[in-house]
């Protein structure tokens, strides 16, 4: 076997290794939390069943049994069943289901119910606490079906101050949720809707901007709960050897962070402290401030719990089920299984000098001098990126002439004080020549934690939710587009044509890379990336009581797909040679093109044939997700693509 130190592994990937055991030392089923513990067998499940009392047909929660062709078993119906249909399971079955649930199965009730009165549960008091949290993540997190994006949930039960202005009802909400407190659970769940031909979804915090954690008809997998974390000072699994983070499916960005620090390491996760780790975030590839550095997080993640569309749990990992490993990696989420937990690799406590400020046009700026400044800042990628940095920016407008630009915040990991004025010195010098005022809040932290608490980590707008004000959009800036001359030109044209119309951006400079030199289905646009801009297409004229139309939607899509993405395709193609796309979990779900923008062309190939080999049945359907163009919901005309709808194969 190879063994290596922690200092060694580092400096092997420093250089680009790949660093694995030459043999499997150590099941990591050792490694297990008690909820993964209590997971079926076919003999646990037998007994299980005949000790619930369960009076229904068995045929219900089985295993998959693999009786006929998949072409021969999917012509059993063209749509899932849906609620009202004459193979929609009876009360009396679930019942049984609940009862081997151990009581875990709720049915829905919308959040903003207590808002309306055709539900018999008006209370407004407490509709006056739902109105005045809705942009809370917290407040949909803590909610079995409530999600981070409603526009695309079908905007079913929206809170409202007029409780007879219109009825609630579920729309795009799961008829029911099972609250997963184990791995058994995860797997009558599964079973139940295979068998049964229900749609099913999976949620954890519901912070997908595209409705995946949506479904009309279908029966929800909440995650929430599952929050065990477990830190392994050295822990030597297939893969790897060193420092480790175990983390349960529920566990959230921020709790992650802070369990790292409380070990004295750095975890790699995103900016919005509310993001489920192990589930949409870790399966969308995991873009973090520490990219500059280490790449992706799911570039350190060494092996993953999960059940899968068969109802079994599994391991994937380097040695177990190697593709099922390489698809959980970046392959998108909702779509192989259900991930239970997740062990990543952890780094060393990393020091971060943070830096924030703004400039604006003003009398003594003029726009002209403004966008010198700006072009300044972009010219400065490449040196900035190569320096192991990453940004968060903004850049505003109300009319098209008058611009404010907020760094908020230039965020350098393993710098000091002295380095980052060095690197930032010839982009400052510049706005100092160009007379822009400007003052640079710049701070040196001892970790990531406090630097992260200290920026993002206070700015509660960045994971603010409920919102149906606007469609989302992005796209991936390759690093050749600042490498030739004629690309950056036509590269910060389009961005400046975008701003000066009057539309708001938001924006990063980074460079994931593949640091550690690792086989996954991460986008390759984010392998190549060097700036990551967000988009969108504000809806037009004003919003009323939070219930944007059908129109109002519809102008908002076309805007995006036709007007704004565009431009940026342009410049940089979904292609191989183009090195373009977009980050699956904060793009649009009426996006063309979406296989190579979202996963790359050649990814999405091998994705695909995954996808068909662990689900054949297509158990698991998410909008956008690989596989998806096989299927439609069939939700009228509601401006964009929603899940207020049955779900049909095409």
């Amino acid at each position: 076997m190879v063994q290596v130190s922690y200092s060694q592994f580092l400096a092997l990937v420093a250089m680009g290794l790949a660093v694995y055991t030459s043999a499997h030392v150590q099941d990591t089923a050792q490694y297990l939390f008690p909820y993964e513990r209590n997971h079926l067998t076919h003999t646990s499940l037998r007994d299980l069943i005949k000790s619930s009392g369960v009076s229904t047909k068995t045929k219900f929660f089985n295993f998959d049994k693999e009786k006929g062709s998949t072409k021969e078993r999917l012509k059993s119906g063209s749509c899932k069943v849906f609620p009202g249909d004459a193979a929609w399971p009876s009360q009396a079955v679930w019942g049984d289901f609940s009862k081997l649930l151990g009581g875990a199965l709720i049915e829905t009730i919308p959040i903003a119910a207590p808002c309306y009165e055709n539900l018999g549960i008006f209370d407004r008091e407490k509709c006056a606490a739902i109105r005045e949290n809705w942009a809370d993540p917290y407040l949909h997190e803590s909610d079995p079906t409530s999600v981070f994006f409603p526009i695309y949930q079908g905007r079913s039960c929206m809170p409202t101050d007029d409780p007879t202005s219109s009825n609630c009802t579920l729309g795009g909400f799961p008829v029911y949720s099972v609250n997963v407190s184990n791995v058994q659970q995860i797997q009558l769940a599964i079973n139940f809707a295979r068998n049964a031909n229900l749609r099913l979804v999976i949620k954890n915090t519901g912070h997908d901007y595209l409705g995946k954690s949506s479904g009309a008809g279908a029966l929800s997998i909440w995650t929430h709960n599952l929050k065990d974390m477990t830190f392994y000072p050295e822990l030597t699994i297939p893969g790897y050897s060193g420092p480790a983070l175990k983390i349960g499916a529920g566990v959230t960005v921020r709790e992650m962070y802070a369990k790292a620090h409380e070990h004295g390491v750095s975890a790699l996760g995103g900016i919005c402290e509310s993001v489920g780790y192990a589930g949409g975030y870790v399966a969308g590839g995991g873009h973090t401030p520490l990219s500059g550095l280490y790449g992706m997080a799911a570039d350190h993640v060494m092996a993953l719990e999960v059940v899968t569309a068969d109802g079994r749990f599994v391991t994937a990992s380097p040695e177990e089920n190697p593709d099922l490993f390489w698809a959980l990696r970046g392959g998108g989420g909702a779509t192989y299984g259900v991930v239970t937990s997740v062990i990543t690799r952890v780094h060393p406590k990393t020091p971060v000098v943070t830096s924030q400020f703004t400039f604006s046009t003003s009398a003594n700026v003029s726009t002209e001098t403004f966008w010198e400044g700006l072009r300044s800042y972009f010219e400065h990628f490449i040196p900035f990126t190569d320096a192991g940095t990453y940004s968060w920016w903004t850049l505003m407008t109300t009319t098209g002439k008058d611009f404010t630009f907020t760094l908020d915040p230039f965020f350098a990991p393993n710098h000091t004080i002295e380095s980052f004025n060095a690197l930032v010195k010839p982009w400052f010098d510049r706005l100092t020549e160009l007379g822009i005022p400007f003052t640079p809040n710049t701070k040196f932290h001892t970790a990531f934690y406090p630097a992260y608490n200290a920026t993002w980590g206070s700015d509660p707008t960045l994971s603010s939710g409920g919102s149906v004000s606007y469609v989302p959009g992005n796209y991936i800036l390759p690093r050749k587009n600042w490498e030739s001359p004629d690309l950056f030109n036509a590269t910060f044209s389009t961005i400046y044509n975008h701003s000066t119309s009057g539309r708001l951006l938001f924006g990063y400079h980074q460079a994931p890379r593949n640091r550690a030199n690792v086989d996954n289905a991460v986008s390759p646009a984010f392998r190549h990336a060097i700036s990551f801009l967000i988009l969108s297409a504000g809806l037009p004229g004003p919003v009323v009581d939070n219930k944007p139309t059908v129109s109002q939607i519809k102008t908002a899509t076309d805007d995006l797909i036709n007007n704004i993405l565009p431009p940026f395709r342009a410049v940089a193609p979904e292609t191989e040679q183009g090195q373009g796309g977009s980050y699956l979990n904060e793009a649009n779900a009426d996006q063309p093109n979406w296989q190579a923008s979202f996963y790359g062309e050649k990814n999405y190939a091998r994705l695909l044939k995954i996808k068909n080999r662990y689900d054949p049945l297509h158990v698991f359907y998410a909008p956008t997700a690989v596989g998806s163009e096989g299927w439609e919901v069939s939700d009228g005309e509601q401006g964009a693509q929603t899940q207020n709808g049955r779900l049909c194969r095409l």
